[in-house]
């Protein structure tokens, strides 16, 4: 692509980046494998794994060094967008009648893979302490380690569920619940770490701490309220949405700006800006506003995983990157099965519920693939242990979808494509079943 403008070659690796995605499209839909394993698989071929192996070091030539800056500002716009849509995806409502067990099972498929991989890490750091990457400090690499490894990731659960059509069951209640309080335990873990990470100096710490406690009133205090009053009076109008789509989407970059200012990841701020949306819209109203941010998103993502996918070698992971893959995934997987199958059998669900639970929470995708960045760019990983998390989670993705559809049986008609709009959860209502 030499002689071409720094403009027109971004907008080229865009439409490259997504022919990839398409190509793959008819193998995912094939294999029955949610978007993110598609996109996570491009971005990989279009690195040094695949790509790289051929002559002329074509992921060079494909994408410049100097035209990744600008990759990365449109990837993390789409970032940006996703995390707020998957903010306002967590509906807390789905705990009603259910509070006991979807506790009890969060904290056991958490707790469970959190103390085995931070024990693994103890045990790595014995072997070879230089893997505490740049960071330097054992106890931030054992929780950053435990935290990757026990998360699971909403959206693409949310999928899976509506795909087998389990959103109005039991199983998928209470699935989705602990996702949602999972998803959001993590991000709050990750966020106190990646604080501590920035410095020893207690001014620091402390600057970070106001700002981040200011920033959390603020939204708590003054976005929430006034989210609900724009809203609120909006839906009394049948007029267009682009003001609203306008409006939340400004709110949505400045509250990931506020993040950024105050010292953390900018991504973090427009997942809190999806948790502060009310529920309580019309749906049409809600998908009228939602859609278009969310496809905006999901259009610009594959552009992250791609820029990810430069970051990784496979080739270069070795004998004993293979063999830490393999540890990891019967960390996360093995742990977060146990931790929740075993915790469902004892508050009397079936066997079968119990491992289909087990399953769906083992769900990954992009939230842990951001997790991982901030996690290297903290220094807290090195670019090999980052290859094979990254690959743990892709493993462990692609084998929740075959596993549910074995356990709860095949669908009578192929599910929405589509996330299961909060409102329409039937089973919310359903008492608690002992």
């Amino acid at each position: 692509m030499k002689g071409s403008s720094p403009d027109a070659l971004v907008l080229a690796d865009i439409a490259l980046v997504l022919l990839i995605g398409v190509a793959l499209t008819p193998v995912r839909a094939r294999l029955r494998q949610p978007a993110v394993v598609a996109e996570i698989a491009a971005g990989l071929l279009l690195g040094p794994s695949a790509l790289g192996l051929l002559p002329g070091h074509l992921p060079d030539v494909l994408f410049p060094e100097e035209i990744r800056a600008h990759l990365s500002v449109i990837a993390h716009v789409g970032i940006a967008l996703f995390m707020f849509a998957a903010g306002w995806e967590l509906d807390f409502r789905a705990l009603h009648g259910r509070g006991r067990s979807v506790l009890a099972i969060t904290a056991a498929s958490l707790a469970v893979p959190f103390a085995l991989a931070t024990a693994l890490a103890l045990v790595l750091l014995a072997v070879r302490p230089e893997l505490t990457g740049a960071a330097g400090s054992p106890l931030l690499f054992a929780l950053f380690l435990g935290i990757v490894l026990s998360m699971s990731a909403l959206s693409v659960l949310i999928r899976i569920i509506g795909e087998n059509r389990l959103q109005a069951t039991p199983v998928g209640v209470i699935a989705t619940a602990s996702g949602a309080v999972t998803e959001v335990l993590a991000w709050c873990a990750l966020i106190a770490l990646l604080t501590v990470a920035q410095g020893p100096g207690t001014d620091r710490l402390a600057l970070t701490l106001t700002r981040l406690t200011t920033y959390a009133l603020v939204m708590l205090l003054a976005v929430r309220p006034a989210l609900h009053a724009f809203l609120a009076r909006q839906q009394r109008y049948d007029g267009s949405p682009l003001l609203l789509i306008l409006v939340i989407g400004s709110g949505v970059f400045l509250s990931s700006w506020c993040t950024a200012w105050a010292g953390i990841h900018a991504v973090i701020g427009a997942f809190v800006f999806g948790l502060v949306m009310p529920r309580d819209l019309d749906p049409g109203l809600r998908h009228a506003v939602e859609n278009p941010l969310r496809n905006t998103g999901a259009l610009l993502v594959p552009v992250f995983f791609a820029l990810t996918g430069l970051t990784v070698d496979i080739t270069r992971l070795g004998l004993h990157g293979v063999l830490a893959l393999a540890v990891f995934l019967a960390v996360a997987w093995g742990g977060k099965f146990a931790g929740a199958a075993l915790t469902a059998r004892a508050l009397r669900h079936s066997w079968r519920d119990a491992a289909t639970l087990g399953v769906l929470v083992n769900t990954k995708g992009l939230s842990e693939i951001i997790m991982l960045t901030l996690g290297r760019d903290a220094g807290f990983i090195d670019n090999r242990l980052f290859t094979a998390l990254l690959l743990t989670a892709l493993t462990a993705t692609v084998l929740v979808n075959p596993l549910v559809r074995h356990l709860a049986g095949e669908p009578d008609r192929p599910g929405p494509a589509g996330p299961v709009p909060a409102q329409k959860r039937p089973a919310l209502e359903m008492s608690e079943e002992q």
